[in-house]
């Protein structure tokens, strides 16, 4: 856990209806892909999920980047994961993604790849004709806010299928 996760998880502790984590692992990061934190008792019929607010950043991915921190950040949402951060002591799950927005968008088919970013060519196995694709915004995005290209140049499957593989499954 970072410091934000550490500190948070030592307040939830502490209170009398504190939450309990627990952390998915994924095989392409040495670190949770995901976060879940589960209220000592379930009280509310909800489930708050903060899934694009993630804002650990691989080094891998940012020497592949052509936009500076700044840039690459306008993708998330921001600080979504603190205000949803009091929802296990209300009683209802929190489901955190660490891993941002612009490495990989958990709101998309495993495999909607937009063409035009790989070395080499993408099967018909591949969603390559949906309307978020076709806006730069497929599993792994081609553009931040402001149609801003990130990366400084074309990928290679095998890059995909690491960054899908290890956050899906």
């Amino acid at each position: 856990m970072d410091n934000r996760c550490a500190a948070r998880h030592s307040e939830c502790v502490r209170g009398a209806s504190a939450p309990e984590e627990s952390l998915v692992q994924s095989d392409y990061w040495d670190r949770p892909a995901f976060e879940t934190v589960r209220p000592r008792r379930l009280t509310a019929p909800l489930v708050f999920n903060s899934g694009h607010s993630g804002s650990d950043y691989p080094a891998r991915f940012l020497r592949m980047t052509r936009l500076d921190h700044l840039s690459i950040r306008q993708s998330e949402d921001a600080f979504v994961d603190e205000l949803f951060s009091r929802a296990p002591h209300l009683g209802a799950p929190l489901i955190r993604a660490h891993f941002p927005r612009a490495y990989l968008d958990i709101n998309r088919e495993p495999w909607e790849l937009d063409p035009t970013m790989f070395v080499e060519p993408l099967s018909e196995r591949f969603n390559t004709t949906s309307p978020r694709v076709a806006a730069g915004l497929g599993t792994l995005a081609r553009v931040v806010a402001e149609n801003k290209p990130i990366y400084k140049e074309r990928l290679t499957l095998d890059d995909a299928r690491m960054r899908i593989e290890g956050i899906y499954q």
